[in-house]
């Protein structure tokens, strides 16, 4: 009788080391729901995270869409066609605003798990309009003030934006419903 308790214990321990080793994020999960999650530096990569996705939105936009480093861009396939959609459809009409991010303050960042996050970040731009084919300015330096809501996935090792939302600066971005949670 106790050779069989020890058996199935031995069994039971075999299957969750088999578990956490077969999937990489399984040692995450447990981490978070243990508490043991390192989210000081999970925050850290986040932030950084978002301030490359910034600094490289302004690159293509400055470049009238250049594709060079986009494979390093941190974001999912639909954000960087959303992106370059835009900047073609500014194209058509002979213009292109060239954006220069000047400050991101990080007003709060909440992890869903450890694989999913979402930050919402007061920015500001400042955007000056130029026309596409001479380059030469067609507007005055404008200051945009606006609040970012980023929706974060870890994939493949690394922190990618999947998705984000733009809000007039101090707005407080509504709740997210429940059904929209983990739906990315």
């Amino acid at each position: 009788m106790r050779a069989r308790g020890v058996i199935l214990s031995l069994g039971l321990l075999f299957a969750i080391a088999a578990s956490l080793l077969r999937d990489s994020g399984a040692y995450e999960y447990y981490r978070y729901k243990t508490g043991n999650f390192p989210r000081a530096l999970v925050t850290q990569e986040i932030i950084s995270t978002v301030r490359f996705f910034s600094a490289t939105l302004s690159g293509f936009y400055a470049t009238g869409g250049s594709l060079a480093g986009l494979n390093l861009f941190p974001a999912e396939k639909m954000v960087k066609r959303r992106i370059f959609q835009d900047i073609d459809r500014w194209k058509e009409k002979g213009e292109l605003p060239v954006m220069d991010r000047d400050r991101s303050t990080f007003r709060k960042i909440t992890f869903l798990s450890p694989e999913r996050a979402v930050a919402i970040v007061d920015e500001s731009w400042f955007i000056v309009l130029q026309n596409y084919t001479t380059r030469r300015q067609i507007s005055g330096r404008k200051a945009d003030f606006v609040t970012v809501r980023y929706f974060l996935k870890k994939m493949w090792g690394r922190w990618i934006i999947v998705d984000y939302e733009v809000y007039p600066q101090g707005e407080v971005p509504a709740p997210l419903p429940a059904d929209r949670l983990f739906s990315w």
